[in-house]
């Protein structure tokens, strides 16, 4: 990033470095485990609550799929780590599926989140796009003015397109590749696992990084970088 970028955006400390300087305040490892915690709950909720094919972790409404987004853009592998922890447990275990079939298919809760991360932090940053998104929902951000249509246009193409389709693909065709899934049924239960998370991610991510994310900030919470 360019001098002046720097100088432009408020951002430019948070990167794809490994660690900060310094140790993380006890703070922060508390809520490590907490949204591990909270993301198993969910997950567990999104499934029972809203998914008429729950034996496979498959929910109408997986509304436990914003969350993870924004943990991961706060806390990187942590975040990340969070929503495949809380796939292999709420969605999966919890709900039924044995323990390989949850720990393969978990993995579409993992690696589109890694992605995420890296193209937000490495890419988006360097476009003006703010990393932690919440040029969606404000007009500016620490006196600059937010790029509000970039931000929309790679959150939906990104987000909801791209990597939602890669969850979707990873989830699904895991399951079926082990038989859990029936031959004829696959496009089926692939487009309930993309509308079920494009709606929720459409719908709460706003909300979660208006209500959240500065405040999180202010306490000094996030990570620089990939683990603190």
């Amino acid at each position: 990033m360019s001098s002046e970028q720097k100088r432009e955006y408020p951002w430019s400390h948070y990167t794809l470095a490994c660690c900060r300087r310094g140790p993380a305040p006890p703070t922060l490892y508390v809520l490590y485990a907490v949204q591990i915690a909270v993301v198993i709950v969910l997950s567990y909720l999104s499934v029972v609550l809203l998914g008429p094919l729950s034996y496979s972790g498959i929910s109408l409404f997986y509304f436990v799929y914003p969350f993870i987004i924004i943990f991961t853009l706060w806390w990187g592998f942590w975040g990340a780590l969070a929503g495949y922890i809380g796939c292999v447990v709420g969605a999966g275990l919890m709900v039924g599926l044995p323990l390989l079939p949850s720990i393969a298919y978990a993995l579409s809760d993992l690696v589109p989140f890694l992605v995420m991360f890296a193209l937000y932090r490495g890419v988006l940053a360097r476009l003006g796009v703010d990393p932690l998104m919440r040029d969606l929902v404000e007009r500016e951000i620490r006196g600059y003015r937010a790029r509000r249509s970039a931000a929309w246009f790679w959150f939906i193409l990104l987000n909801g397109l791209v990597l939602n389709a890669l969850s979707a693909e990873i989830g699904v065709g895991i399951q079926y590749a082990m038989g859990l899934v029936p031959p004829d049924a696959y496009w089926f239960w692939w487009i309930g696992w993309f509308v079920g998370d494009l709606l929720a991610m459409v719908i709460l991510t706003p909300i979660l990084v208006k209500g959240l994310t500065s405040m999180v900030e202010r306490y000094g919470l996030i990570n620089h970088g990939w683990f603190t």
